[in-house]
């Protein structure tokens, strides 16, 4: 059974990785009578959110995000 997150209530997938402040989590949906498996992938901050989606890109089998921090002016 998946574990529950405490930090973000919308999370119900297993904790996969850790990565700057990073947590990545995975949850396998299974398909209802025809329908399709799917696979959610969530990447949340635990932290005070230093970083910024910069840019998300979609191909037919693969996603690449990217993640950038703010630079501190003055």
């Amino acid at each position: 059974m998946p574990q529950k997150n405490k930090l973000h209530p919308k999370m119900s997938g297993q904790k996969l990785a850790e990565f700057h402040g990073l947590t990545i989590y995975g949850k396998l949906k299974k398909a209802k009578r025809e329908g399709k498996d799917r696979i959610w992938i969530q990447i949340r901050q635990e932290a005070h959110k230093p970083f910024r989606v910069y840019e998300n890109l979609s191909y037919a089998r693969s996603v690449d995000i990217q993640f950038v921090v703010e630079p501190q002016w003055g």
